[in-house]
């Protein structure tokens, strides 16, 4: 009976410790530790200022505004203003 109780009273010290060490436990930043799927917004917003401009899938010029089309492969290709006629005529599907 002894034992049963000594036996308890180890059980709830080390369950309130090992909870105790669980929430004082500070949060990792998501630049340190393991790996993680998480990405700042800073980052992000910085990484869509700083976006170069693409080429056309069709005629190769550099244009900041292309739209882009599914071709019958499944393929993506992307394609400015002047290129957009090329598209009709061959019934691509604008993602």
């Amino acid at each position: 009976m002894v034992y049963a109780a000594v036996l308890m009273v180890v059980l709830v010290i080390i369950a309130v410790s090992f909870v105790s060490r669980s929430r004082s436990s500070k949060p990792k930043s998501p630049g340190t530790g393991t790996a993680s799927n998480v990405i700042s917004m800073d980052r992000h917003r910085k990484a869509k200022q700083s976006t170069v401009e693409q080429p056309c899938s069709s005629c190769k010029k550099k244009n900041g505004k292309l739209i882009f089309y599914a071709q019958d492969n499944g393929s993506v290709v992307g394609l400015c203003k002047d290129c957009k006629a090329k598209a009709k005529k061959r019934d691509m599907m604008p993602l």
